[in-house]
């Protein structure tokens, strides 16, 4: 392979990267954006995307977001499958050595530093 089209793969995967790193900001800023409505929350439920509304956990009473139904938003009976933050799932970032029950790992978590995990914390 040529010099230049290695540096034309490298310029593309810093392309995606970054593709990728910017949209997962912009997933952060459209679930911020959503405002729990009442209907919703005396349902049990917080209003979210729809399409990201976790398999067979859609309120089966559509409109209980209705001010925000129009873009897409309805009851949720879940967390957005798109929420990666560890805080936003009800967890706390423990260090290493720190201990978790591995049931309550959420190994998903995008906000905590390098080695440590994300435990849900119930009550």
């Amino acid at each position: 392979m040529g010099v230049r089209f290695k540096l034309t793969m490298k310029c593309l995967i810093v392309v995606l990267l970054f593709i990728a790193v910017c949209r997962c900001g912009d997933d952060f800023s459209r679930i911020d954006s959503i405002r729990q409505e009442t209907p919703c929350s005396n349902a049990g439920g917080v209003c979210t995307i729809a399409e990201d509304c976790p398999a067979g956990r859609l309120a089966e009473q559509p409109g209980l977001c209705p001010e925000q139904r129009s873009v897409g938003v309805e009851c949720c009976y879940g967390v957005s499958v798109r929420e990666t933050r560890c805080s936003k799932q009800g967890g706390s970032c423990f260090a290493p050595g720190e201990y978790c029950n591995p049931r309550l790992v959420f190994s998903r978590a995008t906000d905590c530093p390098d080695n440590y995990k994300c435990c849900i914390l119930v009550s």
